[in-house]
Formats: C-alpha cells, structure tokens, sequence
C-alpha cells in the first residue's frame, strides 16, 4: 500500500480494529445492495414480466406494512442480545436477497419485498445498537460516520457495476448479481461475527421483565418517553433535506426554474461526494451531549440559508440559478452531515442501556416518517405555493432545530435524575457508612 492510500486510510476508516472491520463489513454490504436497487426494476419488468404497476404496488405495501417493524424488532434485539440479533438479520436478507434469483412471480416478489423492507429498516438502528456496545464512547459516532461515508462510495460504485448487468441483459447475469448481493450480506454476517468474537461483546440475551432484572423492568416503551419521542419527530422534520434533495429539487428545477434539467445529476453527484469527503471529519464535532445538541441549532440555522439561495435561484435568470442552486446542494450537503453526527450521538446518549436497540428502533421512525410523508408534504402541499414555500420551509427547518434541541436537553435531564435516584436506592456497604 502506497503511503498516500494508507493516510487516506487512515482518515476514512475508524481507528480501532472492530470498528475497520464494521466499516469494511458496511462497504460490502453497500457496494451489493447498490447494483441490486440499480437493476431490479429492469429486470423484473424486462426479464420476469412484473408490471410497472405491480412493482410500484409491492414497494408501497412494503413499505406501509414495515412502517413500524424497528420497534418491535428492536424489542426482540433487546431480549436476545443486540448483536446475536443482529447476526441473525444480516442472515435473513442474505438468503432473502439471493432467493430473488428464483422469483417468477408477483406473489413471491411481494412477499420477499415486504419480510426484506422490515429486515432493511430494522438494520440500521441495530447495527448502532451493536457499534455503541462494540466501540463505545466517542468513537461509535465516528464509526458511524465512516460507515455513512463508505456506504456512498459503496452505492456508487454499485451503480456503476450494475451498467455491466444492463449490458449483457442476459438472464444469467441478473442471477449472478442477485446471488452476490446475498452473499454480500453473508460475508458481513461471518465479519461481524469476528469482531464480537475478538472484542468479546455480549451476544447472550438480555434479562427480561419476568427474569427480575431490576434495569431491565424500569425501562419503559420508547413509545411512552415524552421527550424522547419529541426529540424524534423533530430529528424527523430536521432529516426533510433529504427528500428537499432527492425529491423536491429535480421536480421544482423542472417546473419553476430556468436551470437546464441536465444539472441535476451534477447537483447530487455534489452531495454524494461532500457526504464522504465531510461525514468522518464533522464527528470530532459531535462528543458529548452538549456539543452533539449545538449541532441542531446549525443544522436548522443552515438549512434556513440553504432555502433562501433557493429562493434566490427561483427568481434568478440561468447563470445567476445556477450558482444559487449549487450553492445551496453545498449548504444542505454540511447541514446533512452535521446533522446526522448529531443524531447518532444524541440517540445513542438518551437510549436506555437495557433497551438501546428499542429506543434506536423507535428513533428511526423519524427518518423512516419523512420519508413517506415528505413527499407529499413538499411536492404536494408546499410546492405550488411558488417562492412562499422557501420561507415557509426554512421556519419550519428553524422550528424543528430548537424543537429537538429543546427536547434533547429535557430526554438528558431525565436520564440523569433517574440515575441519580437509581444511585441513592443502592445498599451502602458498613465501610461506607463508617466513613
């Protein structure tokens, strides 16, 4: 390895080994699931004979029926143990994804669509349950961080590596790409297990209620911690930059501005790239609580400035809409990646130990929320407003940051008086007391 490559390397992978071994697992992971999401429609339409219609229908039940499968599957994690759980989930979407190559028809594709859309959505918060007790401390955020980082490189290249499959169009080597994506997962699988064997983490389940684990019995449902669920919906409202970018923007370019529609992939091939470039280098911002909860205040303060250029490109004449609209995929791109250090702190530090993979399953509803609802909201209700919905939505941006800030910093005082109550109900030994 040349020594340009290993300080490369040393930027973009984590420090200790586990987590090198996680964000390698995640590239892997990506680089399959990529050249799957790139070639499926073609082939089941092209190759299978599914309708378009059919495969819009499938991903909408899915979708709907997946909605809130992290909860309870994080419920289950938290029983049998974070990282066993979390085994076994690389497990099923391997064989789910492999067993694609045997698809024929639409009720076999609906019911691997649906089981997989649970497994995928249940994935992420898990995996942060199993790097915060494999890492811990400050590092897990930035071992989330290059695990994002990776994951953007991974997809892309996918992308690329699907056009190959495109070529060809033959049958076999859809088979071929759908066998390897499921293997992808199986070789994450063994990795994962590795790190858990070399780090010794826990793999056994997790006391229950009726097993009389006093932790364990306290913790209530996510569902029911006010401010916990607060600071959720507003992560969730904070998250809209992503369907501001994948959803809103080529439709509003299209239809409201004079910007040439071919820029559009320039634009996001911009925030892919910043996604790597900045995801590992904007987590020393986020250790701690305190640091992690500023974040909001400019993630909100930066999205307020990235909806004003876009009102400014809204108006301008081409060159001048360019430069704005550039400009504000930039600001957007900084406020993505700030933002998401922050929340990976912030859910990792209000989750109970004794049901962290509940709490982050239940924390994912936010982003998982914005991305069935947003669409709606912004290209539906808001777009047609014309330039009025840029101040409406940089308020809302405003609003959801001090909402989230406002509740973080209540979800943090609460942990801290239950564990100091929890601290005073501990029996104090006869050395104690003579002293």
């Amino acid at each position: 390895m040349t020594p340009g490559l290993r300080r490369l390397g040393g930027v973009l992978l984590p420090g200790s080994p586990a987590g090198r071994t996680l964000a390698v697992g995640a590239g892997i992971d990506s680089l399959g699931t990529g050249m799957f999401f790139a070639s499926f429609a073609l082939y089941f339409i092209g190759v299978v004979g599914l309708s378009a219609n059919q495969i819009a229908l499938a991903t909408t039940m899915a979708g709907a029926l997946a909605l809130l499968a992290p909860v309870p599957l994080g419920r289950l994690a938290d029983r049998v143990g974070p990282a066993r759980f979390y085994v076994a989930l690389l497990v099923v979407r391997g064989l789910g994804y492999g067993c694609f190559a045997l698809v024929s028809d639409f009720t076999a594709y609906l019911l691997l669509t649906v089981v997989l859309t649970a497994a995928d959505r249940s994935s992420s918060p898990i995996q942060q349950a199993v790097i915060t007790a494999v890492i811990g401390g400050h590092d897990r955020t930035r071992t989330m961080a290059t695990i994002r980082a990776i994951r953007n490189v991974g997809l892309t290249v996918g992308f690329l590596l699907a056009g190959i499959v495109f070529a060809t169009g033959a049958q076999a080597a859809f088979t071929a790409l759908f066998v390897g994506n499921g293997i992808s997962f199986l070789a994450v699988a063994v990795a994962v297990r590795l790190v858990l064997r070399r780090t010794g983490t826990v793999v056994e389940r997790r006391p229950s209620r009726t097993d009389g684990d006093p932790a364990a019995a306290a913790v209530r449902s996510p569902l029911r911690d006010r401010w916990f669920m607060v600071f959720t919906v507003g992560n969730g409202v904070l998250a809209l930059y992503d369907t501001l970018l994948i959803v809103l923007l080529p439709i509003w370019i299209l239809e409201y501005t004079t910007v040439p529609i071919v820029w559009v992939p320039v634009f996001m091939a911009v925030n892919t790239v910043l996604t790597v470039v900045l995801q590992v280098y904007v987590a020393r911002f986020a250790r701690g609580t305190a640091a992690a909860t500023r974040l909001l205040s400019a993630t909100g303060a930066l999205m307020a400035i990235c909806c004003g250029l876009l009102a400014l490109g809204h108006l301008a004449a081409t060159a001048t809409a360019v430069v704005a609209v550039l400009l504000a995929v930039v600001v957007l791109s900084v406020a993505e990646n700030v933002h998401s250090v922050a929340a990976w702190e912030l859910s990792a530090e209000l989750s109970p130990q004794a049901a962290v993979a509940r709490y982050l399953g239940a924390f994912s509803l936010g982003m998982t929320g914005q991305k069935v609802v947003g669409p709606t909201l912004l290209v539906v209700a808001l777009l047609p407003t014309g330039l009025i919905a840029w101040p409406v939505l940089a308020g809302t941006f405003g609003a959801a940051a001090l909402l989230s800030q406002t509740a973080a910093r209540r979800c943090h005082a609460e942990r801290a008086r239950a564990q100091t109550f929890s601290d005073e109900q501990l029996p104090v030994s006869p050395l104690q007391k003579t002293r």
